[in-house]
């Protein structure tokens, strides 16, 4: 009884909790937010050849962006950091991995790969194929076509230019 008397200041000094001040997560908020409907996130796109690689007819779609030979280089970059530990430096599917146990990959220069639009790497890079996992969520969209652009032209095509076969990236 002594210890609930002394107890007694000290709980009519909190006040009572539905007095407090707070939130109520139910009721509409005071500020509407309007968005148009035509928003969409940030480095979203909404045409479905350029976000997926595919045509909506059937077939892969070539690539919506045009690069200029500067970035070249930067597709070169990212297809050696992304790409070439599997696929090697010249994509004929001889990669650092593969004496490590790594199946080996179909070489980009087999007469079916070669023929492919770069909408085809750009599918693959997006969505995986095979054993090769998704690189959506690692690489934005622009530089996965940047790199599929590297691959059909410079690896594929011969249409590099020698500052950027000559390139030192790392």
């Amino acid at each position: 009884m002594i210890r609930f008397l002394l107890l007694l200041p000290l709980l009519s000094a909190c006040g009572w909790m539905w007095d407090q001040p707070k939130a109520k997560a139910f009721r509409p908020a005071p500020l509407q937010v309007e968005v148009p409907e035509e928003r969409v996130r940030f480095g979203e796109n909404l045409n479905p050849e350029v976000r997926l690689g595919v045509k909506p007819e059937g077939g892969f779609a070539e690539n919506p962006y045009t690069f200029a030979e500067a970035d070249w280089v930067r597709g070169k970059a990212l297809y050696g950091s992304f790409c070439a530990i599997c696929h090697g430096v010249r994509g004929e599917g001889d990669g650092r991995v593969i004496p490590l146990g790594v199946p080996k990959p179909r070489s980009f220069h087999d007469p079916g790969v070669r023929a492919m639009p770069e909408g085809y790497f750009y599918f693959a890079a997006t969505n995986g194929f095979g054993r090769m996992l998704s690189y959506k969520s690692r690489i934005p969209e622009r530089e996965r076509w940047l790199i599929a652009h590297y691959i059909k032209r410079c690896l594929l095509d011969a249409a590099c230019p020698k500052e950027v076969m000559d390139a030192e990236v790392h």
